[in-house]
């Protein structure tokens, strides 16, 4: 359904004025514990040789669709040890002869990265969103599925450092794409079978005869807002197991011809040892897709308190990112929003529920300014605590002239983890990586060289990516294990790992997706404070199976394959494509 003009006016210009309201009274937060060193991060894309460029393709103001990229997404898919980034790209959708590709770079494990898209075969067909990889036919290389304006693409790895399309084949287009983009996607086992199944989320119907511009007030046109267009359904995959998907979104409950997806991510939110799907839509209520554990879903996202804020607003809900901030044994789940708006803290209560305490753990007015997308959760100083990093930028280029105070591109967000339930904003204090702004979009975490601390990607958009080193100082212990299954899904994707060190328990689950239209390292990483080793590692596996190791010895890279009694060390091979 299409919004007349002046309603469309009136919305942005009410939520200008409540911007412009907040900006002047709210104050960050910088003060940290004087006993914690300061962890810097600096911004390595050059010096790594990333030079790949996000073309958003526009003419003229860019339309929502050349605004919502890009997603990236972080996996090993040689086998090497070191994890590898794909980007994805836009295309010349009008005819000027502009050539644009994704691009994959091979991690050469000495600090620098080569462009092997070519040679891999992996470019893209369209304008491309998000991006994420899952081992669906569990040969030990994971394959990738790359999220498109128009039809999917779903690229199956070689092994031998090549990739073949092979979409048709398995049946994993996506929907009827008239007029419609893809946006997030995740591999998961809806079935605990060993097999892993595919979501694909949908944003707008933008079809070729649909509004592509509005005025944002007092004249100024941009993008229009995405309750100006209709949703579109998703699609969701079954692994047959011989190579093919069925489409099953109806039979299994998830289909929704309305929504609005941006980013997708599957967790066991309650603890039945069963994975749940989280889908954050853009204007409309969030899903939480409850897996009855028979096939079926129904979506609880109103019942549990996480489709809407605290005050029984909706969100705009770009990132969308599972963890156990609070070192309770419990999911909790962060969905950030527009500026103007909050972004979102939902505490795990138990018994299925969620409760918002944005403002109360301090992460509420810091998020006031900025519109936020990709990020998440993430341990970056190693003290057992999972921090918080956001990526920010707006949708509006020209944004400053409706709201002086709002800028297009912004400075990213750090949020420190103090322990008690609250977060303080670190970010000025974080090093050279936190001082120039972009139109952040897409994040993927992982630990690209091997040293024991995580850092992040940032898909930034019509402008060259951001790689952000994490330097440290840090003399906190980690451990980091790539989990195999053998029974259950060879990404041993919903895996759920509890770690006990120093009188501190954590959980750690294996998930693709989230962030926004992007994926991060499969690994699981630990920090461990001062312990010098994990006292007790308990392993979940899907198809039911467990293992429990005692005495693991830090700052190690463990490899632990399902129903074996050997931890062994991951393999580094480092080589240059």
């Amino acid at each position: 359904m299409k919004f007349g003009a002046s309603t469309r006016r009136q919305f942005l210009q009410t939520a200008a004025a409540a911007s412009a309201a907040l900006v002047a009274p709210v104050a960050r937060t910088f003060a940290v514990p004087a006993a914690r060193p300061l962890v810097q991060f600096s911004n390595v894309t050059r010096k790594a040789g990333i030079e790949f460029v996000h073309y958003k393709g526009n003419r003229g103001m860019s339309t929502i669709l050349e605004e919502a990229g890009p997603g990236v997404a972080v996996a090993d898919y040689d086998g090497d040890g070191f994890q590898d980034i794909y980007f994805v790209n836009g295309r010349d959708r009008y005819g000027r002869g502009t050539k644009a590709r994704n691009a994959l770079y091979h991690n050469n494990g000495d600090g620098t990265f080569t462009d092997v898209t070519e040679a891999a075969g992996v470019p893209g067909t369209l304008y491309g969103l998000g991006c994420v990889w899952g081992d669906y036919d569990n040969d030990g290389f994971p394959d990738l599925y790359v999220c498109q304006y128009g039809p999917n693409i779903l690229y199956h790895n070689n092994g031998d450092g090549t990739f073949t399309d092979i979409t048709r084949k398995a049946g994993a287009t996506g929907m009827d794409t008239g007029g419609w983009f893809h946006t997030g996607a995740v591999f998961f086992d809806s079935r605990r079978v060993g097999r892993l199944d595919l979501y694909a989320g949908s944003y707008c119907n933008f079809g070729p005869h649909s509004q592509r511009y509005c005025d944002i007030g007092n004249g100024i046109i941009a993008s229009c807002i995405p309750s100006a267009y209709g949703g579109t359904p998703d699609a969701f995959y079954l692994n047959n197991g011989d190579g093919a998907f069925i489409e099953a979104a109806k039979k299994t409950g998830i289909y929704n011809p309305r929504g609005k997806n941006l980013s997708v991510q599957a967790g066991d939110y309650d603890n039945d040892g069963w994975p749940d799907l989280f889908v954050a839509n853009d204007g409309i209520l969030a899903y939480l897709y409850y897996n009855h554990r028979n096939g079926t879903f129904t979506d609880n996202g109103l019942a549990s308190g996480m489709a809407m804020t605290a005050q029984g607003r909706t969100m705009a809900a770009m990132c969308i990112s599972l963890g156990d901030y609070d070192n309770d044994g419990l999911l909790d789940l962060y969905i950030s929003d527009f500026q103007g708006s909050p972004d979102h803290l939902f505490h795990n209560v138990g018994g299925g529920l969620f409760e918002d305490v944005s403002y109360r753990s301090g992460i509420g007015a810091p998020t006031l300014n900025v519109l936020s997308f990709g990020g998440g959760f993430f341990d970056y100083d190693n003290d057992g605590r999972l921090d918080i990093f956001i990526a920010n930028g707006h949708v509006y280029p020209d944004i400053s002239k409706l709201i002086p105070s709002v800028t297009y591109r912004q400075i990213n967000t750090l949020f420190y983890n103090n322990g008690n339930g609250t977060f303080t904003d670190v970010t000025r204090q974080s090093g050279g990586g936190f001082t120039v702004p972009y139109a952040g979009r897409g994040v993927a975490f992982a630990d690209f060289d091997n040293d024991g601390r995580v850092e992040m990607v940032v898909a930034n958009n019509g402008s060259e990516p951001l790689l952000l080193h994490n330097d440290g100082p840090c003399q906190n212990h980690f451990v980091n294990f790539k989990l195999v299954g053998v029974r259950s899904n060879r990404d041993a994707c919903g895996t759920r790992v509890t770690l006990r060190a120093g009188g501190l328990s954590q959980i750690r689950e294996v998930m693709g997706g989230g962030s926004y239209l992007s994926q991060s390292d499969l690994r699981l990483h630990f920090g461990l404070g001062s312990s010098a080793q994990a006292d007790e590692v308990e392993v979940r596996w899907p198809s039911g199976a467990r293992q429990l190791l005692r005495g693991v010895a830090a700052d190690r890279f463990y490899r632990i394959e399902e129903g074996s009694a050997r931890l062994e060390l991951q393999e580094f091979r480092p080589h240059r494509a």
